[in-house]
C-alpha cells in the first residue's frame, strides 16, 4: 500500500498536536509539517503543497482585532489555494472550519471565505477534493486557558484554586479534541466533498460544565476520590481538568490506620469503576516509558522502593515522586504525560495501578515515548 503524504498546516497548535500525534501511529501515513515561515515564501508552499496526497489546514487566526482576523485567515486560504492551483496534483484539502461561520464577526466570516474558496478550487479539476468540517467548541489537555475555550480557562482557574466567573449561561456544543482528530483521521480515507457538520460531544450549559468541574475539584483535593466518569463525556472532562493540575497536585496521602496486625489504608476510592491491577518489578527493572491520550491512571507502591518520573508530551522537564511502601501515596498520571516506573530497591516491587477503562488488547491508547 502506498505511504499516504499527510500535510498539517499551524502544526504547533492545540488541535494540530493532537492530530499529529495520532497520526504518528499509522502505519500507511506519513507527517508533513508546514513550517510558519514557509507561508512568505511561495517556492517552499509550493514544494509543501506538491509533496502531499493530502493537506490539513488548521492554520489561522483567533484572537485579535476582527480586521487582523478576517485579513490574516483569508490571507493563508488564498495562499493555499493559488500553490494548490499552480502545483495541479491531484490532492484532497480539509479545512477546519467553525460553528462560528454563520456569525458576523471576522473570525467566523473568515471560515465561511475559507469554505467558498476550497470549494471553487475543487471545482476546477476533477482530481481536487475539499472537505471543511464545521467544528464545535473544542477542548483537551493542551488546551489554552484565557484564548479560545471556557473549558480550559474554568480548568486552569479551579486548578489554582480560583472560582470562575460566568458573563453568560449560554448553551454551547462542546467536541473533545480527540473525538475531533479521529473524525479527521476518518476524514482522510472518506474524502468526503463539501461542507461537513461534525456532531458534538455534548451540549451544555456554561453552568453545567462549571458544575461538573467543581464536582471533579472537590472529589481529587478534599476526598482523593475519583467521580463517577462511567460517561464518556464526564470521562473526558476529568482527564481535561487533570491535565490542568500542577504535577505535585497529583500526589495524594490515604490515612494509614495502624495496630497490632499492621496496617490498613483505603487504596483508590472510585465513585464509578474501572480497573485496579497489581505488578511486581525486579530491583532495576523500568516499567512503562509511554503516556496516554484519554486513558486516566492512578499508581501505589504496596512493597518496595521506587521512583515514579513523569515527562509532558513535547515539554524537556522530567518531574520525580520518590515513593515507598512504608509510606504509601498514589501519583495520578495526567494524559499527554509519559512516565516510568522504576524499581529502585533491592527487593522486588508490589505496585497497584487503577485505570478507569478495562484494557482492551485492539485498542490500548498506549504510545511508546521514554521519559528521559
Amino acid at each position: 500500500m502506498k505511504t499516504q503524504i499527510i500535510g498539517v498546516t499551524g502544526p504547533g497548535g492545540f488541535v494540530a498536536g493532537h492530530l499529529i500525534r495520532a497520526l504518528l501511529n499509522q502505519t500507511d501515513m506519513q507527517i508533513l509539517a508546514l513550517p510558519r515561515d514557509t507561508w512568505e515564501d511561495d517556492r517552499l508552499l509550493g514544494d509543501f503543497v506538491a509533496q502531499c496526497d493530502t493537506i490539513v489546514h488548521l492554520a489561522g487566526m483567533n484572537r485579535g482585532s476582527e480586521e487582523d482576523i478576517y485579513k490574516t485567515n483569508v490571507a493563508l486560504v488564498d495562499k493555499l489555494v493559488a500553490a494548490a492551483d499552480l502545483v495541479g496534483t491531484p490532492l484532497h484539502i480539509v479545512f477546519a472550519s467553525s460553528t462560528q461561520r454563520d456569525r458576523d464577526q471576522g473570525y467566523g466570516r473568515s471560515k465561511k471565505y475559507g469554505e467558498a474558496q476550497f470549494a471553487a478550487w475543487a471545482a476546477r479539476s476533477t482530481n481536487r477534493v475539499a472537505t471543511s468540517l464545521v467544528i464545535p467548541n473544542v477542548y483537551g489537555a493542551g488546551c489554552r486557558p484565557f484564548y479560545n475555550s471556557v473549558v480550559a480557562t474554568f480548568c486552569h482557574q479551579l486548578a489554582k484554586g480560583e472560582e470562575p466567573h460566568i458573563d453568560q449561561d449560554n448553551l454551547v456544543e462542546f467536541i473533545w479534541v480527540n473525538e475531533l482528530v479521529q473524525r479527521i483521521v476518518e476524514s482522510l480515507g472518506l474524502r468526503e466533498k463539501g461542507v461537513v457538520r461534525l456532531a458534538g460531544t455534548a451540549k451544555m450549559r456554561i453552568s453545567e460544565l462549571l458544575a461538573k468541574l467543581q464536582h471533579f475539584r472537590e472529589s481529587h483535593a478534599k476526598h482523593d476520590t475519583v467521580p463517577n466518569i462511567s460517561a464518556p463525556l464526564d470521562a473526558s472532562l476529568y482527564a481535561t481538568y487533570l491535565s490542568y493540575l500542577d504535577l505535585q497536585q497529583h500526589c495524594h496521602r490515604p490515612q494509614v490506620h495502624t495496630d497490632e496486625r499492621g496496617k490498613l489504608f483505603e487504596v483508590i476510592r472510585m465513585a464509578g469503576g474501572g480497573q485496579v491491577f497489581f505488578s511486581t518489578t525486579k530491583p532495576g527493572v523500568i516499567r512503562g516509558n509511554h503516556f496516554h491520550t484519554r486513558k486516566i491512571e492512578w499508581f501505589c507502591v504496596l512493597e518496595g522502593e521506587a521512583v515514579i518520573r513523569l515527562r509532558k508530551v513535547d515539554d524537556s522537564e522530567v518531574h520525580e515522586f520518590r515513593v515507598s511502601g512504608n509510606s504509601p501515596q498514589f501519583i495520578s498520571i495526567p494524559v499527554l504525560h509519559t512516565h516510568q516506573l522504576e524499581n529502585v530497591g533491592e527487593r522486588d516491587l508490589l505496585t497497584m495501578f487503577w485505570c478507569n477503562e478495562i484494557f482492551v488488547p485492539e485498542d490500548t491508547d498506549t504510545y511508546f515515548q521514554n521519559v528521559a
